[in-house]
Formats: structure tokens, C-alpha cells, sequence
């Protein structure tokens, strides 16, 4: 796969998630911390993505390139709009701790505490996705067979489920699943668990709120019932490993932006937590 053409005109993801963060963030009050701080990242990972895009990293020089470059605006945005002890936190490892280490060890899929997850996702993943079917050597991870429940680009972990439109409302989309270090998205079965394989449906489960008909653009149902509060968004687990993604259904809103709006998935990351299900894959915030 080669890689593709880049131009300094090339649009940028980032405004489409910063346009749908700027409409969560007014509807969900319990989602404003969140938003806000994933706001004030924005144009850190805006920039990292333009420069990877235009003079993209040696893989092996990723990890000094993101520390050298993206690390302090991750770092000064936290402190900006992000919790007190968060901000605290991320000038300390990031200042007396090995931010090198750090970053290195998450693009080679360790286990990390919270807050160096979020230092080293926050600083490597806008260029993950700009390398695209480059970043595979920058993990140091090999293509995984098609339908894997890993990324077939870089070999990460699932982020959530996105369930496309289909235009008929007797066919149900294709889903897809997004990658939670880059950013790739690939065609995965609806009848399988992401987490461990289980395809018998009896052991695979489905928490929604209740809801009928189409969102409506001023959200409610369009039918004079109460609107749900996610109306887009539901959990897909299994009982068989206990893990569980957000699933993203586009054709229940077309605005959707499935990385943007599972953060805003809090009451149902609760709900989850509360069944004794636990998430594949923390987001950026660590829910």
C-alpha cells in the first residue's frame, strides 16, 4: 500500500470534530469538562497532523519528534482546561518523568496508568493518523488479517463501534470499528465480540435507551415523545469476556463524529461500569 499524495491545501479532520464538540459540549451539560479540555487539545493535534501530513516523522524518530514538538502543547492546554490535579499531574511526568518512555511504551501497546495514557495518546495519535499506512512501523506491528479485531493498519485496539447509515430502514449498516491509536477504520462482523471472539448472539448484549423513528435536527424524537439523551449511542458488550465498546449508529444521526460523540457517552460508560462490563478501550479521557 503506498502511501498517498500530500498537499499543503490538504483538508484537516480536526474542524469537523471541533464543529461537533462545540454542539455536544452546548447540549451535554455533564460532558463540559471533557469537551472543554478536548477542545483546547484541538489545535495541538491540529498541528501535529499538518506537520506529519507535510514532513511526516522517521518511525524511528517518532517518539523524539512527538516529545520534542507536541508534548508541550498537550502539557500547557491541560493545565489551560483541564482538572486541577490533571494539569498537576501532566507537568510532573511529563517534567520529572521519562516522557520518552512513556510514549514509547504506548506505541508498543503497554499497560499505562491514566495519565501517561492520555500524555502519550494526546502527543502520538494526531501523527498516527496523518502517517496512516505508515504507521504500522512507527508500532513496530505487522498488517493483521482482514476482519481482525485489530487495526489492520497499526494493530491497535478498538476505540468504538460505528454502525454506517444504510439509506433503507429495513437493512441495518455495516459496522466498522475505529482505531484507537490511529485512527483507521475497517469492516468488522456484527455478530462478533471485538474483545474475544464470542460469535454465538445469545452471549453478545445490546444496552440502548428506548427510542423510535429518525433524530430529528432539533433532537427531539419528532413525534412529540420525550427525546432520549443519546439518542445515537448505545453499549455493545458480551457476557462471555465482560468488555464492551460505545457504538456510534450514523443513521440515527448523520452528524455524528464517532470519536467526538463517545466522549460525550458518559451516563452509558457508567451504566457499563455499574453491569460490571469493562470498556476495550479507555478514550483520550480515560472513560
Amino acid at each position: 500500500m503506498s502511501a498517498e499524495p500530500v498537499t499543503a491545501a490538504e483538508a484537516s479532520p480536526w474542524e469537523a470534530r471541533r464543529l461537533r464538540a462545540e454542539a455536544l459540549r452546548g447540549r451535554y451539560p455533564f460532558a463540559d469538562e471533557v469537551l472543554a479540555l478536548y477542545l483546547e487539545l484541538l489545535p495541538v493535534a491540529d498541528e501535529a497532523w499538518r506537520t506529519a501530513r507535510l514532513a511526516p516523522p522517521p518511525p524511528a524518530d517518532l517518539v523524539g519528534w512527538a516529545v520534542a514538538t507536541v508534548l508541550p502543547g498537550v502539557v500547557a492546554a491541560t493545565g489551560r482546561a483541564g482538572p486541577a490535579a490533571l494539569g498537576e499531574a501532566v507537568v510532573e511526568r511529563s517534567a520529572g518523568g521519562d516522557p520518552d518512555g512513556v510514549l514509547a511504551a504506548w506505541l508498543a501497546g503497554a499497560e499505562l496508568g491514566p495519565v501517561e495514557s492520555y500524555l502519550a495518546r494526546a502527543s502520538l495519535a494526531p501523527a498516527l493518523e496523518a502517517l496512516r499506512d505508515r504507521a504500522a512501523a512507527a508500532c513496530g506491528t505487522v498488517p493483521v488479517p482482514a476482519g481482525a479485531a485489530s487495526c489492520p493498519c497499526c494493530g491497535g485496539p478498538p476505540q468504538l463501534s460505528v454502525v454506517a447509515d444504510s439509506g433503507d430502514v429495513l437493512v441495518t449498516g455495516r459496522r466498522s470499528l475505529l482505531c484507537a491509536r490511529c485512527a483507521t477504520s475497517w469492516a468488522f462482523s456484527r455478530s462478533t465480540c471485538p474483545g474475544c471472539g464470542e460469535s454465538d448472539e445469545n452471549r453478545l448484549l445490546v444496552y440502548a435507551e428506548q427510542w423510535t423513528g429518525a433524530v430529528s435536527r432539533n433532537g427531539d424524537a419528532g413525534d412529540g415523545s420525550p427525546a432520549p439523551v443519546l439518542p445515537n449511542l448505545r453499549i455493545v458488550g458480551c457476557t462471555t469476556c465482560r468488555a464492551y465498546l460505545i457504538e456510534v449508529d450514523l443513521s440515527r444521526d448523520a452528524r455524528a463524529v464517532p470519536d467526538v460523540d463517545e466522549l460525550a457517552a458518559l451516563p452509558l460508560d457508567l451504566y457499563a461500569a455499574d453491569a460490571g462490563l469493562q470498556k476495550i478501550t479507555p478514550n483520550l479521557m480515560g472513560f
